[in-house]
């Protein structure tokens, strides 16, 4: 701001420096005490405080005690810009990455997730919730992505009947419009309702792969553990179960079926020995 050198209490100023025809006055020492205002250059400045080494030099010197003044600073006033909405151009992380940054770089994939998961697909058979009636004989297959949390749909139709098969949804990432979260693998159960690209879609059935990554993983998907819908059905008969079924309790009710299954095989094949 001040180069070091001698400051004019009221300078004069002038094209040219001969041409000054008063002596100047200088601040000194004795005018640079804590509380009082001086000018610099028709800037009007207040000393408030100084360091160690100064305080004692005054003490030393002058006699004065410089006592630093505590001043009450004004609060910052701190506004949030909004978020602009996502105007459905790429994925939604790498549209926030250039509101955060103006250089933005391209979103960090999980890449522990991928390695781990990236060769499990959970297919479903799915059926289009509408008001139409024409959508009521449609068929999808829904395919889940565990390395990444994509979702692809694809339509199946016969022949001769008036639809084209082929992909309906490409592969991304849904928002669950319910939690404001990305839809998951522990979302992906049987009977429930999936919100994608403003269709709804039923998960009705699953192939047997599935089957076997829900109950390999009880953690996640606890409908699926046996322990589990063992313990939320023992009070309860299997009849009462059947008569207030819901879509999240269909599931429950496939493994017990197939559990049964399992156990007459089992007493044939040692009938037959």
């Amino acid at each position: 701001m001040l180069k070091r050198g001698k400051l004019p209490k009221q300078p004069a100023f002038t094209y040219c420096p001969g041409m000054k025809m008063k002596k100047d006055e200088f601040y000194g020492p004795k005018d640079l005490l804590i509380g009082s205002h001086i000018k610099v250059f028709g800037r009007n400045c207040y000393i408030y405080g100084c360091n160690g080494y100064t305080q004692k030099w005054y003490k030393d010197n002058l006699g004065i005690d410089m006592v630093s003044i505590n001043l009450e600073k004004d609060k910052p006033v701190l506004k949030y810009q909004e978020i602009p909405p996502y105007l459905g151009y790429g994925s939604e992380e790498d549209s926030l990455g250039s509101v955060k940054s103006l250089m933005p770089k391209a979103p960090q994939p999980n890449v522990k997730k991928i390695f781990k998961n990236d060769l499990h697909i959970l297919r479903f058979e799915a059926k289009l919730v509408s008001s139409n009636a024409d959508d009521d004989s449609r068929h999808f297959i829904l395919s889940f992505f565990c390395g990444d949390d994509t979702i692809q749909v694809y339509e199946v139709a016969e022949r001769n009947s008036g639809r084209v098969p082929g992909k309906f949804l490409d592969k991304k990432r849904h928002i669950n419009p319910v939690t404001g979260s990305y839809y998951s693998e522990k979302d992906m159960l049987l009977g429930e309702l999936l919100i994608l690209g403003g269709h709804k879609f039923r998960l009705m059935k699953c192939d047997e792969y599935t089957e076997k990554y829900f109950e390999a993983n009880p953690e996640v998907f606890k409908e699926a553990s046996i322990d589990y819908v063992l313990h939320k059905i023992r009070p309860v008969s299997y009849t009462h179960l059947r008569a207030h079924e819901t879509g999240r309790n269909l599931v429950c009710r496939l493994l017990l079926e197939k559990k049964k299954k399992k156990k007459k095989k089992n007493k044939k094949t040692k009938k037959n020995k």
